[in-house]
């Protein structure tokens, strides 16, 4: 069965894998590296792995308490943030 921190591990381990990577995809090949910097790096992706997976829970405890409508009213709020996040990061890219 599916449990909510089997869940929220498989995504953690997900996204610190793909954040390591874009790290190695930044580093030259032959760089020398101050362990600062990765600890740097894996702090931030900590920050945003436990602030998602705080919000996550927020949003599934919030979709309970309203019956059938609560799980569209989430579902329909999580669209709204996916189209605004999209919105913003080609605001950003066209700034540039």
């Amino acid at each position: 069965p599916i449990e909510l921190w089997r869940l929220l591990a498989f995504a953690a381990l997900l996204y610190l894998a793909h954040t390591l990577c874009a790290l190695a995809a930044l580093l030259p090949y032959d760089a020398v590296v101050d362990p600062d910097v990765i600890t740097r790096w894996l702090m931030r992706a900590g920050a945003v792995v436990l602030g998602a997976s705080v919000l996550g829970v927020l949003i599934m405890v919030a979709g309970r308490l309203g019956g059938t409508s609560g799980h569209q009213l989430i579902t329909v709020s999580g669209l709204l943030v996916a189209v605004g996040v999209a919105a913003l990061l080609g605001w950003l890219l066209r700034r540039r």
